[in-house]
């Protein structure tokens, strides 16, 4: 055979080859999607619970004037550490000093009724047992007698009401006295001067109401006042484990013990009236609840803000995926995902579900540390689904 004749089939040979490889690939592949993937990983989940508070000192005393008139001297200042009995300020006591000399004098006079009567008494006691002895002998009347009968009874009652009186004469002496000691006010117990809402010369009138002096705190505990939502009250009871920050130290985290939450929500505390007004369905409804803890350093303060976090349950090392890769979920620990297994077959696979937290969830069967758990349709789904919300995730296989 000619050489030319051989290259000319050679080359329609190749020909059938290429044209039957060509056949075979349209024929046989098909546009496979890729998915993006995860694989389970090892995590510490915690079931929280998040509010915002207000710090308070554990024990809050307002000091009060329980008498009027000037302020004549404060001997405190705020931020001074005091003990019980210590002498905190003390009111112009002329005007009770006054009442004590007068109810004394009152007292006194009585006194002095009293003994006038007790003579008076004696003596008339005295003529109707001798109107007695006289009417046995027929040496008076019956009229004297009944004379003298009466004004002996008459005695005897005016001496009882003065007595009455004197009683309460003493009573205003002593209340003379207390107020005169009202006018220096002392601690009431150890702790820290806040807060001063008065000053010196200052004039307090206590006949209405108890104008405040002073506000003292015990520092050492301080409470943690925060709000817990309907949704979440129901998780967290009394001694569960709780952290709180402060804006000063957001990255400090300071242990506390959930102490209290109230039964009923703060607008429980108005009355009927106003609250059937004013509230709507639509209301957000919370309950106020405590925190202490330790203060020993005076690092916290009062009126500062508390970021409060609760921790209802937590695991150390569980196998977690991400929640939103969950396709199924009926919060009763049950659940799917989707995988992709090695020849890019995607199956619905159920779980055993367990704790879980803002972002992830415990696996407790159903999935392997090497599992290919689906978080996206496919690869342009997911971006188009990320880019309406700002992010583009990275793609993985």
């Amino acid at each position: 055979m000619k050489k030319s004749s051989k290259i000319k089939l050679l080359g329609a040979a190749l020909a059938v080859l290429l044209l039957t490889g060509i056949g075979s690939y349209y024929a046989f592949s098909d546009d496979t999607p890729a998915y993006m993937t995860v694989q389970p990983q090892m995590r510490n989940i915690k079931n929280q619970v998040f509010a915002t508070g207000t710090l308070a000192g554990k024990v809050e005393v307002e000091v009060g004037a329980q008498v009027s008139g000037q302020i004549q001297k404060l001997y405190v200042k705020k931020g001074d550490e005091v003990k019980t009995g210590d002498l905190l300020c003390e009111i112009d006591p002329q005007i009770q000093e006054n009442n004590l000399r007068t109810a004394q004098a009152q007292e006194k006079l009585i006194e002095a009724q009293i003994k006038a009567k007790q003579a008076e008494l004696a003596r008339n006691k005295l003529e109707y047992q001798r109107q007695q002895n006289l009417i046995k002998d027929d040496a008076t009347s019956k009229q004297e007698l009944e004379l003298a009968r009466a004004d002996y009874l008459v005695s005897e009652a005016d001496l009882q009401a003065l007595e009455a009186q004197y009683e309460q004469a003493v009573i205003s002496v002593d209340d003379a006295k207390t107020n005169l000691g009202y006018t220096q006010i002392r601690a009431p117990m150890d702790g820290t001067i806040y807060a001063i809402p008065v000053e010196e010369g200052q004039t307090v009138n206590a006949n209405q109401t108890t104008p405040t002096i002073l506000k003292m705190a015990k520092l050492d505990v301080m409470t943690v006042e925060t709000e817990i939502s309907e949704a979440d009250v129901v998780k967290v009871k009394p001694g569960l484990k709780s952290t709180f920050t402060i804006l000063g130290l957001q990255n400090h985290d300071f242990d506390a013990t959930l102490v209290s939450i109230d039964p009923a929500p703060a607008s429980a505390e108005t009355s009927s009236s106003s609250s059937s007004s004013t509230s709507t369905s639509t209301e957000a409804v919370y309950y106020n609840a405590l925190l202490d803890v330790d203060n020993p350093d005076g690092l916290l303060r009062i009126d500062m803000t508390a970021n409060v976090t609760i921790t209802i349950d937590e695991r150390s090392g569980v196998l977690a995926v991400p929640l939103t890769a969950l396709r199924s979920d009926d919060y009763q620990g049950h659940g799917s995902v989707y995988v992709v297994d090695k020849n890019g077959t995607v199956t619905e696979q159920e779980l055993e579900l367990g704790l879980r937290d803002e972002q992830f969830i415990e696996v407790i069967s159903g999935l392997s540390p090497n599992s290919q758990v689906v978080i996206g349709d496919d690869v342009a789904t997911a971006e188009a689904q990320a880019l309406e919300q700002g992010h583009v995730p990275g793609r993985f296989r």
